[in-house]
């Protein structure tokens, strides 16, 4: 085997160069950083390579067509008023009840999203334990395709099928959260339990200890913290997920925006997406915080 020197390496033709050669010495960081690979034309060429199927892509979408034109009139009133919520309607007074308010519609959308997360994270553990090549080995491959299987549908499209079974409303919502959540967090809880350390297991398998007696004093101390950390966090995506499964019928807030920006009002449309906003912030402020005590 033929080492050369790393310069001379550099100088030979691509077609001449071998697969050894010996590493350079510097003597500072900045003959290191004056020396490094000069990678130039390749950039170029991937950068060139990257804009031309987004050129192409543009094309075809027909993203540069004329007939698509942006209809500013619309966009100039809907610009006057979006930012002019409708504050009755927000509060549930005057010609709307608080049943009918976007508070009301907001608590909503807050409870599919903490009851079908809650649910979820319960209907998970199984999956992810089985899904565990540490804990099952082999055989983990059946749950880790049921997970795949799961998170295959994206929410909208359960929502669409919930509607059509259970009709519409906060269940539909409940159902889709509870079934679409556990692709997510019985992987996330599959993963943490293969980072699981040996030995705690060791020791109590040492002592006696039966699978049960492992699993709770072994395993479960080193996951918990990690496991409501994953709750936490698919809890602050449903509740942006609740808020459009309305669209299909599935509760809370989404059906609102759905008809009132179909119907241009603005006032209405804006106060809805007020609701939205404050829930949004709140929830991840919360969760972030419970999530930095936890790890």
């Amino acid at each position: 085997m033929k080492f050369i020197d790393y310069k001379e390496y550099k100088k030979l033709p691509f077609y001449k160069k071998p697969f050894y050669f010996t590493l350079p010495h510097f003597e500072n960081v900045k003959d290191a950083y004056n020396n490094r690979p000069k990678k130039l034309i390749y950039n170029l060429v991937y950068t060139l390579i990257i804009l031309g199927f987004m050129l192409w892509f543009a094309l075809d979408l027909e993203l540069f067509d004329k007939s698509s034109h942006v209809n500013w009139i619309k966009f100039g009133n809907m610009s006057q008023n979006i930012f002019k919520p409708n504050w009755a309607y927000f509060f549930g007074y005057g010609a709307f009840s608080f049943k009918t308010s976007v508070i009301y519609q907001v608590i909503e959308t807050f409870a599919i999203a903490f009851i079908g997360t809650t649910i979820a994270s319960i209907l998970s553990l199984p999956f992810g334990f089985l899904a565990s090549h540490k804990m099952v080995g082999k055989y983990a491959f059946i749950s880790e395709t049921i997970l795949i299987v799961i998170r295959t549908f994206p929410e909208i499209l359960l929502g669409y099928i919930m509607v059509k079974v259970v009709g519409y409303g906060a269940l539909a919502g409940v159902f889709v959260l509870s079934v679409h959540s556990i692709g997510m967090i019985g992987k996330m809880y599959s993963e943490q339990l293969d980072l699981v350390s040996n030995d705690p297991l060791e020791a109590l398998e040492a002592c006696g200890a039966g699978f049960t007696t492992k699993v709770k004093l072994g395993v479960v101390p080193q996951v918990k913290p990690n496991f409501l950390s994953v709750i936490l966090y698919r809890f602050d995506l449903n509740i942006r997920t609740a808020s459009l499964l309305g669209l299909v019928g599935a509760g809370g807030v989404g059906y609102p925006i759905s008809v009132y920006g179909q119907n241009e009002h603005w006032n209405e449309l804006s106060a809805v997406l007020l609701g939205v906003i404050i829930l949004v912030i709140i929830v991840d402020l919360v969760s972030s915080k419970l999530r930095k005590k936890l790890i």
